[in-house]
């Protein structure tokens, strides 16, 4: 993620808890990791397992939109990524 606006940020990741906080699914419910940051810029990450449904991550990004630039990426074990890659060939 790469943040615009902190104070904005603030406010929608505050609104983000306290859907979660109240049973909401509109969201990740359990993400593996907190949401981190690199001192000095505005970029972090947050992991989210397997459970996450692409709506979650989706609802995240919109909700988000206007302040901050999401990308998501999947992280595979090595084995994973060479059981996928045999299959491909």
């Amino acid at each position: 993620m790469k943040s615009k606006d902190m104070d904005a940020n603030i406010k929608k990741y505050q609104e983000l808890l306290a859907a979660r906080e109240k049973g909401s699914t509109k969201f990740p419910t359990n993400p593996l990791s907190d949401n981190y940051c690199f001192t000095g810029k505005y970029h972090g990450f947050i992991i989210y397992g397997d459970e996450t449904t692409e709506e979650q991550l989706v609802n995240v990004a919109l909700h988000f939109i206007d302040t901050m630039e999401w990308t998501f990426k999947p992280i595979t074990s090595a084995a994973k990524q060479i059981e996928l890659y045999m299959k491909s060939k």
